[in-house]
């Protein structure tokens, strides 16, 4: 395939605000990096095949303070291109774009749909939209840039030709089915709430279904009001927690935890669960799983040479117990990888996930 900077036609850096943000290990933290004050640095992250976090903690901390969550980003340049590749934007096509972001994208769909076509991107954040919009003027392009949230989609300008998501979403929001034509294509990151999302590429059929298969692992923020969150028990909570224990390996925890292996089907088969990991230090790792709709916690302390490692749990639910069941589901059922998983959204806005084929045996609602 074409190297990624030759199927991207504008470059980035005309985009990237001058001020971003990088993790800070030692803080656990985002600290920021000024073009005027490090050009160097700066330019760097712009040349890289990397993403860039452009915005933290919904712009409530300003440059120089310790950001603790990137809440806008500037996406790896290949993976924008692979995206943009599955999307099969032609000239003349009509696009829906949600999240903004810095523009990159917006503009880079509009020199593919070009003049006989129009472009809508949508972006939740009033600041970054602004931001944006006088970036696209700088370049000369002319997308519409709608500041509202993305999930509605935009229908004063529908039918749209394709449409794409450069944020996550748990479920596919029902008006960017009906405000896309049949035989038109939907592009997102997608995903449960255990970890990695998979690129998913759906069709929009003439009965208002739309249906297609995953890909490739993603690493994407949520659209925002449907972010992960985790439970943090106080140490007496903890410490009156049901406690047992599991012999489960240590290779059987990789499995668990790795999208390529056990973790995108967990998530599927375990509702708003999401899994973190945590290295105390070489010898010990703590694996947790939250789920704060119903305020239920597990965690695994796993201990390097142990034949068992004890699990903790707290509220109505059992979640290693869930997740325990789900991994044997995985196992029992020849280990299927996440490439061999589809997505039917029916018209009453139901989801089926399916193993190889819609009409499979195997295939549940969400």
């Amino acid at each position: 395939m074409t190297d990624w900077r030759e199927r991207l036609s504008v470059p980035r850096d005309q985009f990237v605000p001058s001020v971003v943000w990088v993790a800070a290990p030692a803080t656990d933290g985002f600290v920021s990096v000024s073009r005027e004050e490090d050009e160097s640095r700066w330019r760097a992250l712009i040349d890289a095949d990397e993403p860039i976090v452009t915005q933290v903690d919904d712009g409530e901390t300003p440059p120089g303070g310790l950001g603790l969550q990137p809440s806008s980003s500037c996406s790896q340049p290949s993976l924008v291109a692979t995206m943009l590749d599955a999307l099969e934007v032609h000239e003349g096509h009509r696009v829906l774009e949600i999240g903004t972001g810095t523009g990159w994208n917006a503009a880079l769909l509009s020199e593919r749909a070009g003049e006989a076509g129009h472009v809508v991107s949508i972006e939740v954040d009033p600041d970054v939209a602004d931001n944006a919009r006088d970036a696209l003027v700088r370049v000369g392009h002319a997308p519409l840039v709608v500041t509202a949230d993305g999930t509605g989609g935009h229908p004063r300008d529908a039918p749209y030709d394709r449409v794409i998501c450069t944020a996550s979403v748990r479920r596919i929001p029902r008006p960017w089915i009906d405000q896309t034509r049949p035989g038109g294509l939907i592009v997102t990151p997608w995903g449960t709430d255990y970890g990695y999302d998979a690129l998913l590429r759906l069709d929009v059929h003439e009965d208002g279904s739309a249906s297609g298969r995953c890909g490739m692992s993603l690493a994407f923020m949520r659209v925002r009001h449907q972010r992960r969150q985790f439970l943090d028990p106080t140490a007496e909570e903890q410490a009156e927690a049901d406690a047992t224990t599991t012999a489960r390996s240590g290779q059987e925890f990789f499995e668990i935890t790795a999208f390529p292996r056990a973790a995108f089907t967990i998530g599927l088969r375990v509702p708003y669960c999401y899994v973190t990991v945590e290295d105390l230090d070489v010898d010990h790792r703590r694996i947790e799983f939250h789920d704060a709709r119903t305020a239920s916690w597990a965690r695994v302390a796993m201990v390097r040479g142990a034949d068992s490692f004890e699990v903790r749990q707290l509220g109505p639910r059992r979640l290693w117990d869930e997740v325990d069941d789900a991994y044997a589901w995985w196992r029992d059922h020849g280990k299927p990888t996440p490439d061999r998983y589809g997505l039917t959204v029916h018209p009453d806005g139901e989801h089926t996930v399916w193993i190889d084929t819609s009409a499979g045996e195997h295939r549940w609602s969400l």
